[in-house]
């Protein structure tokens, strides 16, 4: 799986999207089957998948705490060639008979995260090919919850500064915080005075030349999100303060055909996959729905751990601490650690 493919598409993705509301996407769900599709498409079809996907077919990501499943469904009519059990073998196929069935298949994937399949099966569908997958990480250092207003507000107290990175991108300079989680995979929180297409597609693109927490603290430094404020605490830290979010969307990926290389193949006047099967077949529906869950004590974590503490008596200041409050939107992106494959990426947008 390649970092950049997913990153590219991922960036396409979030800069044809309307408007700056909530939203989350997974580009690593899509690719995979743009890929799969390319291979058994003819032309044009193949080129514009092929594009669209970035490379050939390599895989499925793997990592603890990441499942990721490919399911193919066909009603008892429709015959699939041969080359068809190289990227789908027999034990991931089915036949189309019911919502239900695809749904229990969604529900088991996403361990009841998602419930349901975002296609319709209508009479017309013929075969349906699906992707799932679900993160699920705890944080390395929690969160501690209190209410804040009519929302649940998370904080802690970290003293890796290098853990907040300041970027110069060309849409501006782009805070990043990274969440650390306990095995593979991080929350990259990303701030920028840009908008929602700017920022997120910035924190995709990033590379080198970050100044550090720790350079931040030494010049005094202001960034998007970021405040150097005095601290009671001699050891210099990042204090992180965000709003517990929870997302869920759902999009239509034929409203965007260029981003997924589905122009030509949503032509219903002819078949495009004869590498799949013999009987002529064009794309009807393209959808996605995901979820994304962002608590005290991991990303797409259920439980949430309620923590508070106060100073034991009036203390000085007498030391430095960088303090992000996330009081603007933001955006987020988890991340594969050994890898840099964005998972999904999101907007977080209260106001």
């Amino acid at each position: 799986m390649d970092a950049q493919q997913v990153s590219r598409l991922t960036a396409r993705w979030i800069a044809a999207l309307p408007g700056e509301d909530s939203t989350v996407i997974s580009g690593l769900g899509v690719q995979p089957l743009l890929a799969m599709l390319a291979e058994v498409a003819d032309e044009p079809v193949h080129t514009e998948l092929a594009e669209a996907a970035g490379g050939r077919y390599a895989g499925l990501l793997q990592a603890p705490e990441l499942r990721m499943a490919l399911g193919l469904w066909t009603r008892p009519e429709i015959e699939l060639q041969a080359g068809v059990d190289r990227f789908l073998p027999p034990e991931v196929r089915g036949t189309l008979t019911d919502a239900a069935a695809l749904d229990a298949w969604v529900a088991e994937q996403t361990g009841g995260l998602l419930k349901h399949l975002p296609v319709e099966l209508t009479p017309e569908v013929l075969l349906v090919l699906a992707s799932a997958l679900a993160l699920k990480t705890e944080w390395e250092l929690p969160f501690n919850e209190y209410p804040r207003g009519d929302q649940r507000w998370l904080s802690r107290v970290d003293v890796d500064l290098d853990t907040l990175q300041v970027y110069e991108t060309g849409t501006g300079p782009l805070t990043v915080v990274t969440v650390r989680g306990v095995g593979e995979f991080d929350v990259r929180l990303v701030v920028g005075d840009g908008g929602r297409a700017s920022v997120l597609t910035a924190a995709l693109e990033l590379d080198g030349g970050a100044a550090s927490g720790t350079d931040v603290l030494a010049a005094e430094r202001s960034a998007p999100g970021v405040e150097v404020i005095e601290s009671m605490s001699p050891t210099p830290t990042v204090i992180l303060s965000l709003p517990y979010f929870e997302i869920d969307a759902e999009h239509d990926l034929l409203e965007h055909p260029d981003v997924f290389g589905l122009t030509a193949a949503a032509d219903q006047n002819a078949g495009h996959f004869p590498g799949l099967s013999p009987q002529p077949l064009a794309i009807d529906q393209a959808r996605q729905a995901v979820m994304a869950r962002f608590s005290a004590t991991g990303f797409e974590a259920a439980t949430v751990t309620a923590m508070a503490m106060a100073a034991g008596s009036a203390l000085m200041p007498n030391g430095k601490a960088l303090y992000v409050s996330l009081e603007r939107p933001f955006g987020f992106v988890a991340v594969h650690r050994p890898t840099g494959v964005p998972v999904v990426a999101g907007w977080v947008n209260y106001s």
